[in-house]
């Protein structure tokens, strides 16, 4: 019985890690996280991106093929965002939100300059995939535009007592998402405040 109860709880903790950034879900399950209504503020390095003209690229898809590329696409983001220690916030459509500096981080200047190589990875990442699905019939090569932002956040549980979301609010998410907005196709946008943590390790301007 308690062998049977121990595969239970494993098969749930697996499921819900599926719900769960990784930091998080880990921290959940050793009994170090409070699953109360807090936040703290935090100094973050924000990250979003999004396929440029995604809408009407999937217009022309069937809905299968669609889910086929896009769950493609956000495996192959995902790996890369968990390679370099992001916290996974939400995918929004073709769009995905993700931060440095909580509940883990490595330094502000660090977590800068992972959120930007990150970035990075993923631009070539996309590249490697529209040459593959060109292959398949897709005809329009993506390509990703991303803006990055350093500055404080209130970061935490936002809710209520039954429903619960870890995610971050402030001025650097919203700076973060009109550099996005704002950014070429295949082009990384970052703050003046991101470019002054990582200009002496990265070619910008």
């Amino acid at each position: 019985e308690l062998e049977l109860q121990r595969n239970k709880l494993e098969g749930l903790s697996q499921q819900l890690a599926k719900y769960l950034p990784p930091q998080i879900h880990e921290a959940i399950f050793a009994g170090k996280y409070d699953t109360q209504i807090t936040t703290q503020r935090k100094k973050l390095t924000v990250f979003f991106s999004d396929i440029k003209d995604f809408t009407r690229t999937a217009e022309n898809l069937q809905p299968e093929a669609l889910t086929e590329y896009l769950n493609e696409y956000f495996s192959e983001m995902t790996q890369i965002a968990l390679s370099h220690g992001a916290t996974i916030d939400k995918y929004i459509g073709d769009g995905i939100m993700l931060f440095f500096g909580d509940p883990e981080t490595r330094g502000v200047q660090e977590d800068a300059l992972q959120c930007v190589n990150m970035g990075l990875e993923m631009l070539r990442a996309l590249d490697n995939l529209s040459d593959q699905w060109a292959k398949y019939g897709l005809r329009d090569h993506l390509q990703m535009r991303i803006g990055i932002d350093t500055g404080f956040a209130t970061v935490g549980n936002f809710g209520c007592e039954s429903r619960l979301d870890y995610t971050a609010i402030g001025a650097a998410v919203n700076r973060a998402s009109r550099l996005e907005t704002a950014a070429d196709n295949g082009s990384i946008y970052i703050s003046e405040d991101t470019f002054n943590l990582v200009k002496e390790f990265i070619d910008a301007e």
